[in-house]
């Protein structure tokens, strides 16, 4: 994955799909295209899914730091600023996917500790303070919806990876 400039380069990662066996013979032809090229399935079409599962983490990741800096910016905070300020807690969440994607694999979701209805407060604190500062509220308001259904349907004391059940209706 990798905009044009960074065809070809060591850090390019390449999802492949098909057999191992040419994958392992035309190896060193495909490292010229991406130096973190992997053969994911022998199925052709599954890298492909790589590639959209990719842009979605990354498109709800940028939704959201993006929703961040419009309000930081209401109070003349610079994203530059938060970033450097906030590195430690951006970090910790990026260091946590392994964790979640533990849970959202083994569909075991009880936790003692971040439960749903402990998040359900501070989304909608993020609500109304967007609102109150003039920035749109529909991303938020959109994770508000996502946690009260998840609630209403009884999971208040599971984790935010639970919410991973809405998405496979």
């Amino acid at each position: 994955m990798t905009i044009a400039p960074g065809v070809g380069g060591a850090e390019t990662v390449v999802f492949y799909g098909g057999s191992a066996a040419d994958h392992v013979r035309f190896e060193p032809v495909l490292r010229l295209i991406g130096g973190r090229g992997t053969l994911i399935a022998e199925d052709a079409g599954v890298p492909a899914l790589y590639g959209m599962a990719v842009h979605g983490t990354m498109w709800g990741a940028l939704n959201g730091f993006l929703h961040a800096s419009a309000l930081l910016a209401s109070e003349g905070i610079g994203t530059a600023r938060f970033l450097d300020d906030a590195r430690a807690s951006v970090s910790s969440l990026l260091a946590s996917l392994p964790f979640i994607a533990d849970e959202v694999d083994s569909g075991a979701y009880a936790t003692e500790y971040g439960a749903l209805r402990h998040h359900r407060p501070s989304v909608e604190d993020l609500v109304r303070e967007s609102a109150a500062r003039n920035v749109d509220t529909e991303f938020p308001r959109y994770t508000l919806g996502l946690v009260d259904k998840a609630l209403a349907e009884g999971h208040g004391d599971d984790s935010y990876a639970r919410l991973v059940e809405h998405f496979r209706r």
